[in-house]
């Protein structure tokens, strides 16, 4: 059967183009940020990207202090949306642009599968400096 769209391995650059932490603590956000890149990876619904943001800025805040975690929230708030061609923007896993689209059965069956392969391991080491 040929897929109408394709998801690709799932990949992370941790918090984008922000510091994955403080000074004193230099990956305190990072596991605020893989969580946040694997929705984006996904993608799906305004709202499901909306509960991603949020879920985001509480791990932020948490780690750190509410400025911290709002400021990160108005970073993806602003450009983390699907209409960017960035390569963290929401949905960015998928071969296709699909938009705020709920995802197909087809498509929740590939992140289902795909999920599965994912060297968490692999993906943190690969951002710790």
């Amino acid at each position: 059967m040929k897929r109408s769209n394709e998801l690709l391995p799932f990949t992370s650059d941790g918090c984008s183009m922000s510091p994955n932490g403080t000074p004193k603590e230099p990956e305190a956000f990072l596991q605020c940020c893989v969580r946040h890149d694997y929705h984006y990876w996904q993608g799906g619904t305004v709202e499901q990207k909306a509960g991603a943001d949020e879920e985001l800025r509480s791990c932020i805040s948490n780690a750190s202090d509410k400025k911290t975690g709002d400021l990160y929230w108005v970073g993806v708030r602003v450009g983390g949306g699907p209409e960017f061609k960035t390569p963290f923007r929401w949905g960015y896993g998928w071969r296709q642009h699909r938009g705020y689209d709920a995802l197909s059965a087809d498509e929740e069956e590939q992140v289902f599968t795909k999920t599965k392969d994912i060297d968490w391991d692999g993906i943190y080491r690969s951002l710790k400096k």
